[in-house]
């Protein structure tokens, strides 16, 4: 079923207005595909039923959101923010505790179905070699998608999820098996809590952070959007902390308060 251009425009303005995501004509095809099975579960024939009902129903809203959220994602996706943080970002912050006791906070902003979390939980105890007596870690993973969310707090994975970016190695020592699934252990899923949240979303109080990583999110947002949500990310940083974007971002002309660090061919952002 084609949508009308009204329609989409309508659908647009739903979209961005709940998640920040903005829909271009050129989109169409993609907004078809993903949402004519959502009609068909509502029992709507059009794309303006669909309209009306969401209009009325934050549960609909929700779940349109949700379809068009992208959730591409594997283990170790881009593998040289992962080397940074083992190589550069971890030792900086150790050297700047002084050996005392501290807790490290990292935020993982959109953490689709979990892979990106479970990565940075892996390169922390390779780091730290599982031993965590003289600092606690905590990672804050966030998405605004409820179907990613309750994913990646579940942690199961399918064969084809795993051979996505991990290494034998890296399965056999941080999942177990549980036919059909790899299931990620306990002693890195604990490092971890998940939450549904817009980064968009005014008054909010995120939390302070070490090390942020909001890769791959900035691209679907217009530019005031992308200066507002770096703007709220800034905020966020500990006095010694470090954001990193995708590698294809770039914060020129949208946030001044962030410099940019170039380090062995991968870039950070931290305070000027």
């Amino acid at each position: 079923m084609k949508i009308p251009i009204k329609a989409l425009m309508e659908l647009a303005v739903i979209v961005h207005s709940h998640s920040g995501i903005v829909l271009k004509k050129n989109k169409a095809y993609l907004i078809e595909d993903r949402l004519q099975p959502l009609m068909e579960e509502y029992c709507l024939s059009s794309f303006d039923d669909l309209i009306a009902k969401a209009k009325t129903s934050s549960q609909l809203t929700g779940h349109i959101v949700d379809r068009m959220t992208t959730n591409e994602t594997s283990f170790f996706r881009d593998k040289r923010p992962f080397v940074l943080l083992k190589e550069k970002l971890l030792p900086d912050w150790q050297a700047n505790q002084r050996q005392k006791r501290s807790q490290l906070n990292i935020w993982s902003c959109a953490c689709a179905t979990g892979q990106e979390v479970y990565s940075i939980a892996i390169t922390l105890m390779e780091y730290f070699k599982g031993n965590f007596s003289s600092h606690t870690v905590k990672i804050k993973a966030s998405d605004i998608s409820d179907s990613a969310i309750v994913k990646a707090s579940r942690g199961l994975y399918s064969n084809y999820e795993v051979s996505r970016g991990l290494s034998d190695a890296h399965l056999n020592r941080y999942f177990t098996r549980e036919d059909p699934y790899w299931k990620i252990k306990d002693e890195l899923r604990s490092m971890a809590y998940f939450e549904k949240l817009n980064l968009l979303q005014p008054k909010i109080e995120y939390g302070k952070f070490d090390i942020i990583f909001c890769r791959n999110v900035a691209i679907y947002f217009s530019k005031a959007d992308r200066q507002r949500l770096f703007q709220n990310l800034s905020a966020c940083l500990n006095d010694n902390g470090v954001l990193i974007i995708g590698a294809t971002e770039t914060l020129f002309d949208i946030n001044e308060q962030l410099k940019r660090v170039d380090c062995g061919g991968t870039a950070y952002y931290c305070h000027k």
